[in-house]
């Protein structure tokens, strides 16, 4: 008897551990997780930023110096593949990269894709700022809208530096124009669309400049009419108005639209130092008529608008004057 109700005594414990085992096992508390490779991909992270009104937001702004580093956690880890891409074109595959990046705002895709075929994607802003003592090229529109075979021009600082101009797969030569700070060029005969900008140095060195847009009908939107003088200045042969001889070139570039307003009963052109047509470059000592005088009668506006040849005129020949004979200048406007 005593041996019998030792072995009852012996299996219940067995079977009480092994239920004790079991519930432990299947405890909420300490959960098992699993994906596999027909789970749709995710990307993990919180700290990439959510985009607003269908714009990605910015994810970092480096230096052109910096290396620009980021990693993601996706899942299902084993079964996905990360690629990431910049403005479209990819740069690197796997869960981090590790790149230098020319100057420049990019448009960043980190896309991760299942052995499946499944897929989901990121996007975000990466900006690159130009280093200390770069080439740094401005945002102007006309700079960066600009029309196939036209001379264009470029402004910003350190553009002494710039010796080439790259636009997509073509290069140019650049001119370094000291008097604006700018750099000229032609505009090379590519398909119209969006390209990326690139300056190289004398030593071949190349840094980023942003995009530019090729287009065979470039539309600008009106721009403002800026006073450049006011006041009352009587034209005579002896005395032409010369108060914004050295100050004009400053405000304008080619396309860009100068009004003379004039009143009384004479003639008069808007011309270089030289006594030369400012569209043109004639000159009535050459040929009569050469130098384009309007006749004035009453209130009157002169108006120009400026050409490349203008603006090369306009450096080369000493400024800008008005000339003739009989009215008075009122203003001088740029648009």
């Amino acid at each position: 008897m005593i041996t019998k109700n030792i072995s009852k005594y012996l299996a219940a414990f067995f079977v009480g551990c092994s239920l004790a085992a079991t519930t432990a096992c299947s405890s909420d508390e300490d959960p098992f997780f699993s994906a596999s490779e027909n789970d749709a991909p995710r990307i993990l992270n919180s700290d990439i930023p959510e985009g607003n009104d269908g714009q990605p937001a910015l994810l970092t702004s480096i230096e052109r110096t910096e290396h620009f580093t980021f990693a993601v956690i996706v899942t299902p880890v084993h079964f996905t593949t990360v690629t990431w891409l910049l403005d479209g074109e990819q740069i690197a595959e796997g869960d981090s990269i590790d790149t230098q990046l020319l100057a420049g705002s990019y448009t960043l895709q980190i896309v991760a894709t299942s052995t499946k075929g499944l897929s989901t994607s990121r996007t975000c802003r990466l900006e690159v700022r130009p280093a200390a003592g770069d080439p740094n090229p401005g945002s102007e529109l006309r700079e960066r809208l600009v029309k196939q075979g036209t001379k264009a021009t470029l402004h910003g600082s350190n553009m002494d530096k710039v010796k080439k101009v790259v636009i997509g797969t073509e290069t140019m030569d650049a001119v370094y124009d000291s008097a604006n700070g700018c750099v000229s060029y032609t505009v090379p005969n590519l398909p119209d669309g969006t390209y990326t900008l690139k300056l190289v140095d004398e030593t071949g060195f190349v840094y980023g400049g942003g995009k530019i847009e090729l287009n065979t009908d470039p539309q600008y939107p009106a721009a403002p009419e800026v006073t450049l003088w006011e006041g009352s200045f009587n034209v005579t042969w002896g005395t032409p108005f010369t108060e914004l001889q050295n100050e004009l070139i400053k405000h304008v570039q080619e396309g860009s639209v100068v009004r003379i307003y004039v009143t009384g009963e004479g003639q008069g052109a808007a011309t270089t130092s030289w006594w030369r047509n400012i569209l043109t470059g004639g000159n009535e000592d050459e040929q009569p008529g050469a130098r384009g005088d309007i006749m004035i009668s009453g209130d009157t506006v002169l108006e120009y608008t400026l050409t490349s040849l203008s603006i090369s005129l306009l450096n080369e020949q000493g400024g800008f004057f008005v000339v003739g004979n009989g009215y008075t200048v009122t203003k001088v406007t740029v648009q």
